[in-house]
């Protein structure tokens, strides 16, 4: 054999190629190649066992006495069928050996990818996985562990194992069981109980739990972990306040859910975040004037300005909080954004709130100056502008010649009155990117205005496959059906392409 086969960096990447076996029936070299010498086995079985989805394959590595398999069945009101007939069901039929654990153990040590497929094997048999007798960790070199549709004590199972080399760790919809009427306990037990896990790992890197809560404790803890560049988790009451501010200082990514805005504004106040490349917020209601600014206020006290470079605000209901009557009207306007304008590297911008939308052409273009590298701005995608005016055709189009690198776009477009472009494709010197889409969101379009729009299309966009919707507020334009103004935008918008394929 060639010196070169023997290298164990060579031989784990030229196996990394090979595909994984699929299925009961496993069409892969792999376990092939595991069995052709000795020097290959090694490597062989660390790429075929590095990522681990469905838990089968553990059982059948141990003698066939030591569990039993079976087809499960659904019964309807006519007939018994499998639903995968390929798919089996494994249980254990007894308790395990110390040589069998030992023989689990040589493959469980090169898992590095879990997720938590574990529906081929019955809860009692998992439950044998979950409760070790040996002395060592089952799973000791897993580092990206992905918990999802698990119930809240199954959850409680799962995060209890040691896994000393973790460094990701994702858990979502655990929540199903939160729909009874013990809700509130269900969710103390699974906040307490994913905050306490969160303690005793020391050297995480991404943690995701959009649907759990951490206490005080838990985000302290994380903030002493100088390799965490990733954090989503749900904001409560219970977290706050804090001693001193917190400080991560190599966060890049945080993403934060709550009911209100309240929170999201304490927590962006008492912590410093000077890597921060990412932000996203998510609530519940619609928040006040007073509450969106101090809001604000915070982004700027966490020292993120100079770094963010994504932005992510999102309202998810169209519930009011408890303002006070005689606060001002809700109306997102230019005074809303003019704190964002110190965020000189940012790239995004994505903004769904349940208010009306109130911008001039001025407005946007100073914006954009001050964003010149931006590829992407969305302004009430889901919600709509609500406003018989918004951007002008050429408003949009010195956006476009400002900010060079857009290619995503969603504004509502004031055509009141336009019915003449005069602008030629060659004279506008625009090289858009080729995926440039634009949503024009609850924009009204005349049908007197159907052919300078269509024309406007026409010379802006880069290729005859741009995208183009007109979505807020109800369904795609490309439904039939749906009142005048979107027929009208759907003319537009195919008039545009039948332009721009003459012209290819």
């Amino acid at each position: 054999m060639h010196r070169v086969l023997q290298i164990p960096e060579i031989l784990l990447n030229v196996f990394g190629h090979c595909p994984l076996p699929r299925g009961p029936s496993p069409a892969s070299d792999l376990p092939a190649v595991a069995r052709t010498c000795h020097a290959f086995k090694e490597p062989a079985l660390d790429v075929l066992w590095e990522t681990l989805v469905d838990p089968s394959p553990l059982a059948r590595c141990l003698p066939d006495t030591s569990h039993r398999s079976q087809i499960p069945f659904i019964r309807n009101s006519k007939r018994i069928f499998p639903p995968c007939p390929i798919k089996r069901y494994y249980s254990f039929s007894r308790s395990l050996t110390q040589i069998e654990w030992g023989i689990l153990r040589s493959y469980t040590r090169r898992i590095r990818f879990m997720r938590d497929d574990w529906y081929s094997l019955d809860w009692e048999s998992v439950r044998t996985f979950l409760n070790s007798p040996v002395t060592e960790p089952l799973f000791p070199n897993l580092r990206y562990l992905v918990a999802s549709g698990l119930t809240e004590i199954k959850i409680k199972h799962f995060l209890s194992m040691p896994f000393p080399s973790l460094i990701s760790l994702e858990v979502r919809s655990i929540a199903k069981e939160r729909l009874c009427a013990l809700r509130g306990s269900l969710e103390s037990f699974s906040n307490k109980f994913f905050s306490s896990c969160i303690c005793r790992w020391r050297d995480l890197h991404e943690v995701d739990c959009a649907d759990i809560s951490l206490d005080v404790d838990a985000f302290a803890h994380l903030s002493r972990m100088p390799a965490l560049t990733q954090l989503e988790f749900r904001l409560s009451d219970t977290l706050l306040p804090f001693d001193s501010p917190l400080f991560f200082p190599n966060l890049h990514h945080l993403t934060l859910y709550s009911e209100f805005l309240d929170p999201i504004s304490r927590l962006l106040s008492r912590t410093r975040l000077p890597a921060i490349t990412d932000f996203a917020a998510t609530i519940q209601t619609c928040p006040s004037k007073q509450r969106f600014s101090s809001f604000l206020a915070s982004v700027q006290t966490s020292a993120i300005s100079h770094t963010i470079q994504k932005l992510y605000f999102c309202q998810r209901l169209g519930v009011l909080d408890d303002s006070r009557p005689g606060e001002d009207p809700r109306v997102l306007g230019f005074e809303d954004l003019q704190s964002f304008m110190t965020f000189s590297n940012l790239r995004g911008i994505d903004l769904n709130i349940a208010w009306p939308v109130d911008f001039t052409d001025s407005e946007l273009l100073a914006l954009a100056l001050a964003w010149p590298h931006l590829e992407y701005l969305l302004i009430n995608t889901d919600w709509g502008w609500r406003t018989l005016g918004g951007i002008t055709p050429n408003g949009l189009l010195q956006l476009l010649q400002t900010c060079r690198s857009l290619s995503r776009i969603a504004l509502a477009i004031d055509t009141r009155g336009y019915t003449e472009f005069r602008e030629s494709p060659a004279s506008l010197g625009l090289s858009l990117p080729r995926t440039l889409s634009i949503n024009v969101i609850d924009s009204r379009l005349e049908e007197q205005s159907v052919p300078a729009i269509s024309a406007f299309f026409a010379g802006i966009a880069p290729c005859p496959d741009f995208a183009f919707s007109a979505q807020a507020l109800g369904p795609s334009v490309f439904f039939g059906g749906l009142g005048d103004t979107h027929r009208h935008w759907y003319d537009a918008y195919k008039r545009a392409k039948d332009a721009l394929s003459r012209r290819s």
